[in-house]
């Protein structure tokens, strides 16, 4: 892991984690839609311009839902899997209910060593504890490559179908091999509760450089190596269309700011939230380029 990740240049970036198949029910109406980390970390990495990656498991029978994502210029490291992992997401206002009820099979080192050579930067994004097979976490801690590391699967169980917190036995392996990572304030807390201690003491213990702490209606605080502080104010958002991917657009938006574009974390986590806030209200990654219903036979 490199000692000093907040220095060196984003050119190529590989994100791993589920790519899923989400039924996402506002209100009165339903989409079917692409999704996962993968997808939306990945995405916004292409339209910054940078070559991108995504190492995730897809079920052969399912696999024409990867389309939107070749045809950006992705290129998908698709690894084997009986079951394509599903999310309900029920959505009433900021209040977000997640089911899943189905599954993939954790992604492995092997398929994510077939793309490790092409990149500088690996974006992990697992969306429950088992989505990566932690060999893959201690493989990154021994890599030269910045990792980036979203903790909102690791700090969450599955309870029958529905996603409750709790924080994974897996957490302290991603956090040892991590450089920059990601959390709400809620996920957070979990953290801080878990392993004692304030954020800089936790920054220090697994020799994290960054921790981007995101609220979605009050901002956030980007935590910096050494005790340093950078607020950001929330962009202004006049009609939400529906939030599920902007945590991260807005995490993926950061990096490229920061290490590709080299922008302070102040001018890059106010870039971030602007794009954030385009995600929910339906203008970055407009629902229709995600629409699921021509790919799946039986439109479920």
């Amino acid at each position: 892991m490199p000692t000093d990740s907040h220095l060196k240049t984003l050119n190529s970036v590989l994100v791993i984690g589920s790519v899923t198949i989400d039924r996402n029910v506002c209100a009165d109406r339903t989409f079917l839609k692409l999704g996962g980390v993968a997808t939306y970390a990945g995405l916004t990495y292409r339209h910054h311009g940078l070559p991108t990656w995504v190492a995730c498991n897809v079920a052969p029978a399912e696999a024409a839902v990867l389309a939107p994502l070749l045809r950006e210029g992705i290129q998908v490291q698709n690894g084997r899997t009986p079951h394509t992992t599903r999310f309900v997401n029920r959505i009433d206002g900021d209040r977000r209910i997640q089911e899943m009820p189905s599954t993939a099979h954790p992604i492995h080192c092997r398929l994510v060593d077939a793309a490790l050579k092409h990149v500088d930067c690996i974006h992990l994004g697992p969306l429950h504890p088992d989505d990566i097979d932690p060999d893959v976490f201690a493989r990154l801690a021994r890599s030269d490559a910045q990792v980036t590391l979203d903790i909102q699967g690791l700090v969450r169980r599955c309870d029958r179908t529905r996603l409750v917190p709790a924080v994974s036995d897996h957490l302290a392996a991603a956090l040892r091999a991590a450089d920059i990572v990601k959390s709400d304030q809620g996920e957070l807390g979990l953290v801080l509760e878990a392993y004692g201690g304030g954020i800089d003491a936790i920054m220090k213990r697994f020799d994290i450089a960054e921790w981007v702490e995101t609220s979605a209606s009050t901002g956030g605080c980007i935590h910096a190596r050494g005790g340093q502080r950078f607020s950001y104010e929330p962009a202004p958002l006049d009609t939400p269309v529906d939030p599920t991917g902007a945590g991260d657009v807005f995490f993926a938006a950061y990096t490229a700011a920061r290490f590709h574009l080299h922008q302070t974390p102040a001018i890059a986590s106010r870039h971030a939230a602007h794009l954030s806030a385009e995600q929910v209200a339906g203008r970055y990654i407009p629902a229709e380029r995600l629409d699921l219903a021509p790919f799946l036979a039986d439109g479920s």
